[in-house]
């Protein structure tokens, strides 16, 4: 067996065990990864190679579901306003006018799944929900303004972004190296029924990346699903 056909079994059989621990016993296991946030530009974005960029703020609420009619981008309305009522704001690309791309990016604890959130410190910011329209995939069209949206979230107190992607998510896993991001361990939790364990390798500690479960009253959070960014 060749080396590209080994590693490609490797990692489909590493998916595999990592969907049947998910969905057979409840244990999620992610790799966490972080990067330094780019210095701010002072300078707005322009157009580049035919597309526009704009960061969406939770003011700008209105505007932003005016763009969201296309049922392809996979995002609601109720989704959207929990978001920017957290404070969240979303970095988004237009060719001609309409969304292509987008990514999210959250200040303040967040939802994975099953009532467990994610918590970071407050030198990082993390960021979810990264999706590109099928046709425009490969051209890696939110990595043209990366430096403007790294130093919106500089300019609101940020020195890192930190994300935790799946281990069997090699797609995912490929694109955070690629764009200078940095394992730094592990975390994860297993969730069973009323039982939760979490759990977490010595750097990721280090960094105050955790997962939890809010007391019932204590938290009102948005529901986000995680995702590398």
């Amino acid at each position: 067996m060749s080396d590209i056909r080994r590693s490609g079994a490797f990692s489909g059989a590493r998916t595999a065990i990592a969907w049947r621990l998910r969905t057979s016993v409840g244990l999620h296991l992610y790799g966490i990864f972080t990067r330094a946030l780019s210095v701010p530009t002072a300078a707005p974005p322009v157009e580049m190679q035919g597309y526009t960029h704009r960061m969406f703020e939770p003011a700008d609420v209105d505007l932003f579901l005016a763009h969201i009619d296309n049922p392809r981008l996979n995002l609601g309305e109720a989704f959207v306003r929990a978001a920017f009522s957290k404070g969240d704001a979303c970095s988004a690309v237009f060719l001609n006018g309409g969304l292509i791309s987008y990514n999210w990016f959250a200040f303040t604890p967040t939802h994975d799944a099953h009532g467990v959130f994610a918590d970071f410190s407050p030198k990082h910011r993390y960021g979810y929900k990264a999706f590109t329209l099928p046709e425009f995939r490969g051209r890696h069209v939110i990595r043209l303004f990366k430096e403007y949206s790294d130093g919106y979230c500089v300019q609101r107190g940020r020195v890192f972004t930190i994300a935790f992607i799946e281990i069997g998510n090699d797609s995912s896993i490929r694109y955070a190296l690629a764009t200078g991001y940095r394992r730094i361990g592990f975390a994860g939790y297993l969730k069973l029924g009323f039982l939760f364990i979490p759990f977490r390798t010595a750097g990721v500690r280090a960094e105050g990346f955790r997962f939890f479960m809010p007391r019932v009253g204590n938290w009102s959070l948005t529901n986000s699903h995680g995702t590398a960014s």
